[in-house]
């Protein structure tokens, strides 16, 4: 891996400017979407077993409790699944054709 401070010394002394390019680590990215994508398909669930139950009553804790962990799963997965996206497309860099 190329020093940043040499990177910028050089790019300095020929006159260019250098850039720093912050780079997401793909399980990073994966693990907090999918966290985020999970807590909002808990709400979601919640929210549906709530509207869609008949009355309330002891059981509906128990709907609750399922719809919050198939609407937790089914966000984990799409956000993981939206996060590896993300991460490999922003670290996909393609070759350049360097000419002088």
């Amino acid at each position: 891996m190329i020093d940043a401070r040499q990177d910028s010394t050089a790019s300095a002394s020929e006159g260019k400017v250098a850039r720093c390019v912050g780079v997401v680590d793909p399980s990073d990215a994966v693990t907090g979407i999918g966290m985020v994508f999970g807590a909002i398909g808990m709400i979601v669930g919640v929210i549906a077993a709530v509207v869609v139950s008949p009355d309330f009553s002891l059981y509906l804790l128990g709907y609750c409790a399922l719809a919050a962990l198939a609407g937790g799963s089914v966000g984990i997965v799409t956000g993981g699944m939206i996060g590896a996206i993300l991460a490999v497309a922003n670290g996909v860099v393609p070759q350049r054709d360097i000419r002088k």
